[in-house]
């Protein structure tokens, strides 16, 4: 995996662009699921705050290069998670792959103009689990 921009900078507008029009994509394609899943990370503060009216002076949110999800724990409990994954399917994302061509199952992608990655986060739900790990959910 290659490391991200260290600055604002160097972040691709375009990129950035990009993802947030796959969050919005994404975000038609839950139906009954939106309630469970929530943006985080960086593409949080451009969803907040409009950053082309920003003040005279002020800087610009860096930005981010892929698109955040956390889950409601109710998403696995309940096995919705399958129900994600088709409706995902449906609409042109699959799993992504790392470096070495295995598939990762926390990262989806979308192809478009360019690829953005979706990464899948949840807490810990069972006892005994810790940040950190996987476990298969499909």
């Amino acid at each position: 995996m290659t490391d991200g921009p260290t600055t604002a900078s160097s972040y691709n507008r375009e990129q950035i662009a990009l993802v947030h029009a796959t969050c919005l994509y994404f975000a038609t394609k839950l139906g009954d699921i939106i309630d469970e899943v929530v943006v985080i990370g960086g593409l949080v503060p451009s969803l907040l705050i409009k950053q082309d009216d920003l003040p005279a002076g002020t800087e610009i949110h860096a930005g981010t290069m892929d698109l955040d999800i956390g889950f409601d724990l109710a998403l696995l409990d309940e096995g919705r998670y399958r129900t994600l994954t088709e409706r995902l399917r449906g609409a042109g994302f699959e799993p992504d792959v790392n470096d070495e061509g295995n598939p990762t199952r926390q990262r989806w992608k979308i192809e478009q103009q360019e690829k953005v990655t979706v990464d899948f986060l949840i807490q810990p739900s069972r006892l005994g689990d810790r940040g950190g790990n996987l476990r298969d959910i499909e």
